[in-house]
């Protein structure tokens, strides 16, 4: 095995493990909290461990590197050769001495002696060397890196940690764009409950799962802008923001709104050079906000996307960069979501540790606010795309 791949080996081996117990420690405080909070807890881990990941990378490749270096070293002083030839030289004397065709008295002279001594020696070296068999190391290591690095990508959250790391995350995003399912015609989007507006929307609010099962905040749970200081009761797969009714009233309540806003956007992205048929995970997107948001969101929102897209953002970037710069007020230029901020500038919710470090309600403060919570919204409606097959 070459030296370059011992190295590399190593410090994979170290970035796999320093990377994974760091995850696991991350992450065990999100195991306390609800589903749509648990998610949000874990994707705000992957900064973090794919630093611990890399400093494991250094760190074992360095350690491997002057490990290697060290034996090599050991190995070159160990004079090896020269015992090697002394015991031959050993060997040969004594088989010279004892051998039953060569009788001392024979010899004539020490000149005579001398010859057959060099002559049996130079025959002992000229034999070759027995070679032990040495132990596979290569497939051991091999077999090693295989089964570490099968675990680890067994772990949803370390195949996001390595998309998300800077040499990766061009690529991925260039695959996000290929479709190997067409997408729903626009009017289908919100049918019935297995639509996948429904899939989307409910499971960035937490109220679904990926697969589209429910948990529990779908049946009540209060909103935690408190707008106002009040405290609302959401229901239904789309948070029906105290609307009322049973969980079956609160749904169909969900699609009618939701069917009352997809012609509207798919028009308005038509306008802005982005056909949503073509741009299905914006299209979901901007639907989303329509569910979110104050109607002023939704409504400049494929305008913001077009502007945009002229600037030559694709993919994860336009989408997040859309969703966040559409709370932009048109009157005053600032962001501008005052249920979001509510819930950033509550120290109980996990937001605020997102914008604890800029002054409070400054632009800073209020993009960093938002920019979390749109990204978690739109990482939900991808998994969902990606579970139904619309996205590789």
């Amino acid at each position: 095995m070459k030296l370059l791949h011992k190295i590399l080996i190593g410090a994979s081996l170290g970035a796999i493990a320093i990377g994974g117990i760091n995850h696991q420690i991350n992450v065990m405080p999100c195991q306390l909290l609800e589903p749509g909070a648990k998610q949000m807890c874990e994707l705000a881990t992957i900064p973090d461990t794919a630093a611990a990941a890399q400093s494991g990378f250094i760190l074992a490749g360095t350690v491997t590197a002057v490990g290697l270096g060290l034996f090599a070293i050991k190995k070159s002083r160990s004079g090896g050769n020269h015992k090697l030839i002394g015991d031959r030289a050993y060997q040969n004397e004594n088989c010279l001495v004892g051998h039953p065709n060569l009788n001392p008295d024979s010899f004539g002279s020490a000149t005579n002696v001398g010859e057959l001594y060099a002559q049996q020696l130079m025959q002992r070296l000229a034999q070759p060397v027995p070679q032990q068999r040495e132990f596979p190391w290569n497939w051991l290591i091999y077999s090693a890196v295989g089964i570490a690095v099968a675990t680890a990508l067994s772990n949803p959250t370390t195949l996001q940690t390595i998309a998300q790391t800077p040499i990766v995350k061009p690529t991925v995003n260039a695959i996000h764009q290929v479709t190997y399912r067409t997408p729903p015609a626009i009017a289908d989007v919100a049918k019935n409950m297995d639509s996948i507006a429904v899939l989307a929307i409910g499971h960035a609010e937490g109220n679904m799962t990926a697969s589209g099962q429910y948990t529990s905040l779908i049946h009540g749970h209060i909103d935690p802008s408190l707008i106002g200081g009040r405290r609302v009761l959401n229901k239904g797969w789309c948070s029906n923001y105290g609307r009322g009714g049973t969980l079956e009233e609160a749904n169909k309540g969900c699609l009618e709104r939701t069917q009352s806003r997809v012609n509207l956007i798919a028009s308005r992205m038509e306008k802005h050079g982005l056909p949503p048929e073509q741009n299905f995970e914006l299209f979901l997107n901007i639907l989303d906000l329509w569910n979110q948001a104050s109607p002023r969101v939704s409504d400049v929102a494929p305008k913001v996307a077009g502007d945009l897209h002229k600037k030559r953002l694709r993919g994860e970037d336009l989408i997040l960069t859309t969703r966040v710069e559409s709370f932009r007020d048109e009157n005053s230029g600032q962001l501008s979501a005052g249920g979001l901020f509510n819930i950033c500038a509550n120290p109980r919710n996990q937001a605020h540790d997102f914008v604890k470090s800029y002054p409070h309600r400054s632009e800073k403060w209020r993009a960093a606010c938002i920019r979390w919570d749109q990204n978690r919204r739109a990482t939900a409606i991808r998994n969902v795309l990606k579970y139904r097959g619309y996205l590789r």
